[in-house]
């Protein structure tokens, strides 16, 4: 076997499956049907306000103070668009056709152009008109109408319902290093605000207490897609994520199989033992026969007959399974600039794996992915519009693969980010800030959730004079829920987000899952 086969062999024991997962109760037999959750992490503090845009009336958290104190260089115009997107609608399905029929097209290709023709009112489904979508997010827009999503207003980290008088007069009371991105994203994925040491993230601590839930030898309940970094919210103190590539599992060759087997399997003699090989014999049971199943089941969800007749929005091919890559081009689109492909990738493995684990039978499966490129401090408009076109697109993917097979009410797809942004504008972005809607869909209780904050740029809700505002609902209380749907205790969410009891578990403005 050539050095360079070797290493790649040895390269997969370190991936997909590698290391046993140490279990520890397993829950599995009081946990009934099926659920996933999908974590999205928008990395880099996405600007909420620009995709969130509020449009209610109130003087202080309503749209003319957005306008106000964001001014209109980077304030999206009160133009609604919803009326074109819902003229799309045909079959019960979004179809824009050709890129003359985008909502936001605004003429050209000129993607920061788009971004400012206006937003998707939402006026329905407990929205209220109280809440609008950025122009090029007409997909995400179309899910949100349809009742398949909620917005959680003022998400963030804090340790407690601290006012801004605490938060001034003592400033332990805040996020270690607030503002700062790796550290803020960091505490986003342990579920604890307070401390930056805390060796676990709060997916991690469940499956602590879970154990193999799945009662699977290869697959893990957290899975780890990001691609881009250790996604920190799925490691416990006893167990740790399947990391799998966003595009699958590694393909293996059939000659470099071969060849692999021969060289494992060659017989030495008692003076002539080759360690590395002995190695691989006694990791192969585990770390190569794992690779060889997840491939296995690769190979057969690409001829799922129900993936492969969707279709996105412009007519594509979603799940073609003789195409490594979906690609919406950039004519489609009309825009000049084309969006992160990774991004829509992740998305179409995610549902894959969905698909795997219904078939095999789990119970529960947790799967993370991370958008990257949200730090807009300049070219807001510019930069701004290619993140939140590849995102939707990429949720798109998704959710029309979950409603063909009929599990919209079995998922949760779950966005959090760094920070928001500033609500004052430097003039041509925004700036680290602190609280900022989020987003759920799937199965949840359609509407908006939570407090929408005062906009006033140093005014109540002000930390500092920015606009960087306090958060409302902490990630605590915000992924309690989503655990609680998931089946989880009252004492295993405590266990897994300790900082969720010092909140008030009285809320009613919180219970956006179905």
């Amino acid at each position: 076997m050539k050095r360079r086969d070797f290493l790649k062999y040895s390269a997969i024991l370190g991936g997909v499956g590698a290391f046993p997962q140490i279990l520890s109760a397993d829950p599995g037999n009081t946990l009934t049907g099926f659920k996933a959750i999908v974590l999205v992490d928008t990395q880099g503090g996405n600007d909420a306000l620009n995709t969130f845009i509020p449009t209610g009336s109130d003087s202080k958290t309503g749209y003319n103070n957005y306008r106000i104190e964001r001014g209109s260089g980077v304030a999206i115009p009160d133009t609604d668009l919803m009326g074109a997107l819902r003229n799309l609608v045909n079959g019960g399905e979004l179809q824009i056709g050709s890129a003359s029929d985008n909502p936001y097209n605004a003429g050209g290709t000129n993607g920061a152009k788009h971004y400012m023709k206006g937003f998707y009112l939402l006026d329905k489904q407990n929205f209220n008109s109280k809440i609008a979508i950025n122009a090029m997010m007409p997909e995400l827009a179309y899910w949100l109408d349809q009742g398949r999503g909620a917005v959680i207003q003022n998400v963030g980290n804090i340790g407690g319902p601290y006012t801004k008088s605490q938060l001034l007069g003592d400033k332990t009371k805040r996020p270690p290093s607030l503002f700062a991105h790796n550290i803020q994203n960091l505490l986003a994925h342990l579920g604890v605000s307070s401390s930056m040491t805390v060796p676990t993230g709060w997916m991690g601590r469940l499956a602590d207490q879970w154990g193999n839930v799945n009662s699977d030898p290869i697959y893990k309940m957290n899975i780890n897609l990001s691609g881009y970094g250790i996604e920190h919210a799925m490691f416990g103190a006893t167990t740790s994520p399947m990391n799998y590539s966003y595009m699958g599992p590694t393909q293996l060759g059939s000659d470099l199989d071969s060849a692999y087997e021969q060289w494992v399997n060659e017989t030495r003699t008692a003076g002539n033992q080759d360690p590395f090989r002995n190695l691989i014999r006694s990791l192969r049971s585990s770390s190569y026969a794992e690779t060889v199943q997840t491939l296995i089941d690769w190979n057969s969800v690409n001829s799922d007959t129900d993936l492969q007749g969707i279709t996105d929005a412009y007519g594509n091919t979603i799940y073609d399974p003789t195409s490594q890559h979906h690609e919406v081009t950039k004519a489609q689109m009309a825009m000049d600039t084309p969006v992160n492909n990774r991004v829509i990738e992740s998305f179409k493995t995610v549902a894959k794996l969905i698909t795997i684990a219904k078939d095999k039978g789990f119970k529960r499966i947790v799967l993370s992915i991370t958008v990257p490129g949200f730090d807009q401090h300049s070219h807001l408009k510019r930069d701004h519009s290619v993140r939140l076109r590849g995102l939707s697109l990429g949720i798109d993917a998704f959710m029309r693969a979950m409603q063909t097979k009929g599990w919209l009410d079995e998922v949760a797809v779950v966005s959090l980010s760094d920070f928001s942004r500033s609500t004052a504008s430097n003039g041509d972005g925004s700036d680290h800030a602190w609280g900022g809607a989020q987003f759920v869909l799937g199965a949840v209780k359609p509407g908006n959730y939570g407090v929408f904050p005062d906009l006033t740029v140093a005014g109540d809700d002000d930390i500092s004079h920015r606009g960087r505002l306090i958060p409302t609902t902490s990630y605590s209380e915000y992924y309690g829920k989503i655990l609680e749907w998931f089946g989880a205790s009252d004492s295993e969410i405590d266990t897994a987000l300790p900082e969720r009891q010092n909140f008030d578990a009285t809320r009613t403005d919180l219970n956006f899952m179905a």
